[in-house]
């Protein structure tokens, strides 16, 4: 009796199914039988495929998150150095244009003098109760002299009290021990304005009660004493106070010059004048 539990070799079968796929193969190859039954199975085992095929999708999908990450941060880091880049650009061209607005001011103010002009740079500033000064980049290499008026797009600002190689002193109208001779543009008074230690502020003292001088009044350089050319705006009179029993009144005026706010100024020199042995003026015949 036969053992229905012996297993079989299964040669039988395996050169059963070597057989159908050869024919199958054989079939495929020379007609278009099998065509319809193939996509049928494509169709059934797509799931099983998509299924198989997500471990290796994700495991892609990590990989490359992961791979990626530095190159983002370094596109980031890239990205953001620029953006300063660009920042600090326009910051520079916003002061830029500013400076070129102020030294188109000067230069229009110095189409109108007469006296020759020289540019010149605030290389520092020195403001304290006392001390009114500033630093320019003109010396005596640029032929700057003790003296020497310094006026911005507006006004007088100062003059030159200390001239060294490569750069001068300047003592502003607003230090307490300046005084500049000036006269009311509306009427010719003449007078003396002298710095307070206040930047907005100076004072026209010595004027009797009877002065005709208002608020509004601007005060303009009167050429006394050599030193500022005649015209140039000085001041403005923002205070008039008339005190009893006092012989002079108090008058206040704010300088129209931006003492601090310019960045640029320019030094008025004029050609010397020449003299005879006698020690007269000598005209020059055209």
């Amino acid at each position: 009796m036969a053992d229905p539990f012996r297993k079989s070799s299964g040669w039988p079968q395996l050169g059963l199914v070597f057989v159908m796929s050869v024919a199958m193969m054989v079939v495929d190859s020379r007609t278009t039988w099998l065509n319809a039954p193939r996509n049928v199975v494509s169709v059934v085992l797509s799931p099983i495929q998509y299924l198989a095929s997500l471990p290796s999708s994700v495991s892609g999908y990590f990989t490359s998150a992961l791979t990626a990450e530095p190159d983002v941060q370094i596109a980031y880091d890239n990205l953001r150095n620029e953006y300063f880049k660009l920042k600090s650009e326009t910051l520079l061209l916003r002061a830029l244009e500013e400076e070129n607005s102020d030294l188109r001011a000067l230069l229009g103010a110095s189409e109108r003098l007469r006296e020759q002009v020289t540019l010149a740079e605030l290389v520092d500033v020195r403001l304290d109760r006392d001390n009114h000064r500033i630093s320019i980049g003109r010396g005596l290499r640029h032929e700057a002299y003790e003296g020497q008026a310094v006026i911005d797009d507006r006004g007088v600002i100062g003059q030159v009290t200390e001239v060294m190689p490569l750069s001068s002193v300047v003592v502003l109208i607003t230090d307490p021990g300046h005084a500049l001779p000036v006269q009311v543009e509306r009427n010719g008074l003449r007078t003396v304005v002298y710095g307070t230690g206040s930047l907005d502020r100076l004072r026209v003292p010595f004027l009797n009660q009877n002065s005709d001088i208002k608020i509004g009044d601007r005060l303009i350089s009167s050429g006394l004493g050599g030193r500022f050319p005649n015209g140039y705006p000085v001041a403005e009179v923002s205070d008039v106070e008339v005190i009893q029993d006092e012989k002079f009144i108090r008058v206040i005026a704010t300088p129209i010059a931006k003492l601090d706010r310019s960045n640029h100024v320019l030094l008025l020199s004029r050609e010397p004048v020449k003299h005879s042995e006698f020690g007269l003026p000598v005209q020059e015949v055209e």
